[in-house]
């Protein structure tokens, strides 16, 4: 494989017209050119966001399938759920590699006393990152990813969704008008956020982390339907969710940041190493505890604003 230009995310064409079925064509048609258009990135190792977008796009695939499983079968979809997330899997360890390198090192480059220290946990960093790109290139050309491309390549194109044997109430359920299935799903993902934040000053880790996931899955809806509600309202919406988004995932990157780490450091006794491990675990722990006050005022904020579906009704 070459090395290539990705595309990024678009907003998807839906308008009132379409039906359930037509809009979950669309939705998935899209994102998979755009998963297709970064796989060569991601193989070439030439861009960091490769692996990132091919990454996004199975995520956003796998979320379509989510929300349109309540009109659909779930046999018919469940597959291709279960190898979207096996291929996002196989490449998030290079992501967060990545991102360590990124967020956590190459900031503090020459910025502290431990010179030796910083060279040499980059050095490790990149001979780790570049083990893993190899099982990102193994990936890409296994027979397992080859095959899903093929099979949901055809399905796509035969709109396996629709299947002739299938009962009218599920063909009723496919042809149905999406603004008012849309209103629904918005409604459902808005409302398990809002439980899941709830005592947002007390949650564990582990609460916020799945906070985070919620939220990624509304915003994935919210790019999915936006079309179908114009104005500055939903707009206002998907900013403000954004920023809930950037804040929860500064604090996930911080959380695994330990065990990206134990990877690296595990076994040396190099004390300068050692201390600029420690200086970087220091660092973004503070920016850890910074973004969880800040999370407290972006989330009143956000909550505080009825969403656009709900002033249309």
């Amino acid at each position: 494989m070459d090395a290539s230009s990705g595309q990024k995310e678009k907003e998807v064409q839906l308008s009132n017209r379409h039906g359930v079925g037509d809009a979950f064509g669309l939705i998935l048609h899209q994102d998979y050119l755009a998963m297709l258009s970064w796989v060569p990135v991601a193989y070439a190792n030439s861009d960091v966001e490769g692996v990132h977008q091919v990454r996004i796009a199975l995520r956003r695939m796998r979320s379509a399938l989510a929300i349109f499983s309540r009109a659909m079968p779930a046999n018919v979809l469940s597959p291709w759920s279960e190898e979207m997330r096996w291929m996002a899997a196989a490449l998030g360890p290079a992501r967060d590699l990545d991102v360590f390198i990124s967020e956590s090192i190459v900031p503090l480059l020459g910025k502290t006393p431990y010179s030796h220290g910083e060279k040499v946990l980059m050095e490790l960093a990149r001979n780790k990152r570049a083990e893993l790109y190899v099982q990102v290139q193994h990936t890409l050309d296994s027979p397992r990813y080859q095959i899903f491309v093929k099979d949901f390549s055809h399905w796509l194109e035969m709109r396996g969704w629709f299947q002739r044997d299938m009962l009218a109430k599920d063909r009723l359920k496919m042809t149905q008008g999406i603004r008012n299935f849309s209103i629904k799903i918005l409604e459902k993902r808005f409302r398990k956020i809002c439980v899941n934040g709830e005592s947002l000053e007390t949650l564990s880790d582990e609460a916020l982390h799945e906070l985070r996931i919620e939220c990624k899955k509304m915003r994935y809806a919210t790019d999915f339907f936006s079309l179908l509600f114009p104005g500055e309202s939903m707009r206002l919406f998907v900013r403000n969710l954004k920023a809930i988004q950037n804040i929860l995932g500064l604090m996930n990157d911080v959380a695994a940041l330990p065990r990206v780490m134990d990877g690296l450091v595990d076994g040396l006794t190099n004390p300068e190493v050692l201390r600029f491990s420690g200086t970087v675990l220091g660092w973004r722990t503070k920016g850890y505890a910074d973004a969880r006050q800040h999370l407290t005022t972006r989330w009143s904020h956000f909550i505080s604003i009825p969403p656009p579906w709900r002033r249309i009704r």
